[in-house]
């Protein structure tokens, strides 16, 4: 299921919720606007199970397409009888979680079209202007040097290379995205971000933000710290905020404070605890982390922006160079043969 139906879902329950319609009700009147027949089925057979005394938790579980984030999240709040607000908080986190994704697939799409566009013209350059060079050259009774020749020959190799890597890594991303897309929402792309660089900075300021906006949703519910932990364990990729996440959700087993443990795993720089611990004090925490959360979120969209502004330039310049270069080295023997000819 897609992030964005995921988000729409969540708020349309939550709608039909505030107006005093039961889940197995709500359902159903979704059922009968499903964007297609498949969704409408399975929204019915949810209705049915849900009227029959099923816990809706249970039934989306069951169903095998929704976030394991939301069915836990949806089995707390109806523990704690909080569905309403949780699926407006949901449905906050996954249209947040949807913008990201649309911005890391941009971040990574984009420059990626273009290299593959400038290989081609610089493909087409070596393997169709370049025989009508050699053709020149022969009517002229001369030929490329061996030099030349080399570079040329080694030019279309490391083009043709590229051009093959770009297509299978666009090839084995869509046929990733068709086998885990259904189960996992989290964007592909961050995914590739991740494992090329651990210490990327973007990974870890998204797994920041769902960090704070899980704690922020779980706060209003009711719920405690420990909870939130267990839940951000769920869609943290990153393995140093996981491995920060999982030290902090320990002290909290062993009696530590909330503050002291975020303090301990260095979560948060001094000045977002320092935020925190006034929100405790004043009796905003929940909103001190909603705040955080939009902090991290700008924060990840300028890295993109910087990351795209850097690259662009970087594949243009080198590109140009390479093309120039090989131009040059076809152009300079036949400048030399007509000055001898002049």
């Amino acid at each position: 299921m897609k992030i964005k139906e995921t988000a729409a879902l969540c708020r349309q329950i939550a709608y039909l919720l505030g107006a005093g319609i039961s889940p197995d009700d709500a359902l159903a009147i979704l059922a009968e606007d499903a964007q297609s027949p498949s969704a409408g089925e399975r929204l019915l057979r949810m209705a049915e199970k849900t009227g029959a005394g099923a816990p809706l938790c249970q039934v989306m579980e069951e169903e095998e397409v929704f976030p394991a984030y939301m069915v836990k999240m949806t089995r707390v709040a109806q523990e704690t009888g909080t569905l309403e607000g949780v699926m407006n908080s949901l449905a906050d986190y996954y249209e947040q979680e949807s913008a990201l994704a649309r911005a890391i697939r941009n971040a990574v799409t984009y420059p990626l079209a273009m290299v593959f566009m400038l290989l081609t013209v610089l493909l087409i350059l070596l393997t169709r202007v370049m025989p009508v060079f050699e053709d020149v050259y022969r009517q002229m009774g001369t030929q490329l040097s061996a030099l030349t020749r080399t570079a040329v020959q080694l030019g279309a190799g490391v083009t043709i290379a590229l051009m093959a890597l770009i297509l299978f890594l666009a090839a084995a991303a869509g046929v990733l995205y068709r086998i885990s897309g259904r189960k996992d929402p989290i964007s592909l792309a961050e995914r590739i971000l991740s494992v090329l660089k651990e210490k990327n900075k973007i990974s870890s300021l998204l797994d920041k933000r769902r960090f704070a906006s899980i704690l922020s949703s779980v706060l209003a519910g009711g719920m405690g710290p420990e909870k939130a932990v267990e839940l951000s364990l769920d869609v943290v990729h990153h393995r140093r905020i996981r491995e920060k996440l999982q030290r902090l959700r320990r002290d909290l087993e062993e009696g530590v404070s909330f503050y002291e443990g975020l303090r301990e795993a260095d979560l948060f720089s001094a000045l977002d605890l320092q935020m925190i611990k006034v929100g405790s004090r004043s009796g905003k925490t929940e909103q001190v982390f909603r705040e955080l959360a939009a902090g991290y979120e700008a924060e990840a969209d300028e890295a993109l922006e910087g990351m795209i502004g850097r690259l662009e330039p970087t594949v243009v310049v080198i590109l140009a160079i390479l093309t120039g270069l090989i131009l040059l080295a076809v152009m300079m023997p036949l400048v030399g043969i007509m000055t001898a000819i002049g």
